[in-house]
C-alpha cells in the first residue's frame, strides 16, 4: 500500500494538492495522510476546521477505498528529532507561484521530518487541472536524473500516458592552447548529448515496453528547456539532491527555476531514492 503525505493548509494551492492526491488515491491501494497545517497563534478555528473536514470528505468520496488518516502541525521549522512518517514514499504540497515563502514553509513544516529530503516531493500550483498530458522529465548528463527518470517512466506506464524525455544542451566555453581557440564543432557536441538521450530511452523500453517514448533534445538552460514543455505536460519529473531538512528542488537552481512558472505538478525526486512501484490504473 503507497503511503502518501499531503501538506493542507486549505489555501487554494492546497486544494489543487488535494485534488490532485484524490485522484491518484483513486487507483488502488493508499494511504493519505492529510496534515493539517495551522498557525502557531489563536489555535484552530471553525472555519479551519471545516476546511480540513471537506478536505477529508473529498477524499473518501473521491477515492473511496484509500485509508484516511489526519494530523495536525504546527507552521514553522521541522524539529530535527522528529522521526515520524519515516515510511512515507510520497509527499504532496500545494504551490503558489506568487507567494514563494509560504510554498517553502508548507513545503517542510507539515511533513516536519528529515525524510522529506529522501522521498519524491510533488509541488502542485494553485489551480491546476489535469489534462492528461505526457509526463516530462529532465534528463541529466550523469547519474542525478537516474531516480528521476524511474520515477517518470513507473508513473506514465501506471497512468498510461507517453513519456517525454527532455535533455538540454549548450556549446561548451571554447578553450586556449596557445594560440588555437579549440571549439567543438556543433553538429559533435549535439550528438554527444543526443547519445543521452539515446540511453535513457533504451532504459525505458527495457524497463516498460509498453510506455511511448517522445524525445526532445534542447539547446538552452535545463530549466528553461523544462519550461517549455511544462503547459504541455501532467508532470514535470527532476532530479534532486538530498540537502537535509529542507524539501529537495527549494535549494536546487535547476528545480527552483522551475516551481515558479510551471503550470503543471513538479515533482522533485532525490538522487538514490527507493520508490515504491506503482499501482495500474
Amino acid at each position: 500500500m503507497e503511503r502518501i503525505v499531503l501538506g493542507f493548509d486549505g489555501s487554494p494551492a492546497a486544494a489543487s494538492a488535494l485534488s490532485w492526491v484524490a485522484t491518484r488515491a483513486a487507483r488502488g491501494a493508499t494511504t493519505v495522510d492529510l496534515v493539517e497545517i495551522v498557525s502557531g497563534f489563536g489555535g484552530v478555528g471553525a472555519d479551519a476546521a471545516d476546511t480540513f473536514d471537506d478536505a477529508e470528505a473529498l477524499l473518501r468520496d473521491r477515492a473511496p477505498g484509500a485509508v484516511v488518516r489526519r494530523h495536525r502541525a504546527v507552521a514553522g521549522p521541522p524539529p530535527h528529532g522528529d522521526d515520524a512518517g519515516v515510511d512515507t514514499e510520497l509527499y504532496v504540497a500545494g504551490i503558489d507561484p506568487g507567494h514563494p515563502i509560504r510554498t517553502a514553509v508548507a513545503a517542510t513544516s507539515s511533513l516536519r521530518v528529515r525524510t522529506i529530503a529522501q522521498v519524491p516531493v510533488v509541488l502542485v500550483p494553485a489551480g491546476w487541472i489535469d489534462v492528461g498530458d505526457p509526463i516530462t522529465v529532465g534528463i541529466a548528463d550523469d547519474d542525478s536524473s537516474a531516480a528521476a527518470l524511474a520515477f517518470a517512466a513507473r508513473e506514465a506506464a501506471a497512468s498510461s500516458v507517453s513519456l517525454r524525455l527532455v535533455h538540454s544542451w549548450l556549446m561548451p566555453t571554447p578553450s586556449f592552447e596557445g594560440t588555437a581557440v579549440l571549439v567543438a564543432a556543433q553538429a559533435d557536441v549535439m550528438a554527444q548529448h543526443g547519445e543521452v538521450l539515446d540511453t535513457a530511452a533504451t532504459w525505458v523500453a527495457a524497463q516498460h515496453p509498453t510506455v511511448r517514448i517522445e524525445r526532445e533534445l534542447v539547446r538552452d538552460s535545463r530549466a528553461a528547456a523544462l519550461l517549455r514543455f511544462a503547459p504541455r505536460s501532467s508532470m514535470v519529473v527532476i532530479g534532486g539532491r538530498r540537502s537535509g531538512p529542507v524539501a529537495p528542488g527549494l535549494r536546487d537552481s535547476v528545480a527552483a527555476g522551475v516551481l515558479w512558472d510551471a503550470e503543471c505538478p513538479v515533482v522533485i525526486v532525490p538522487h538514490g531514492a527507493a520508490l515504491a512501484q506503482p499501482k495500474e490504473v
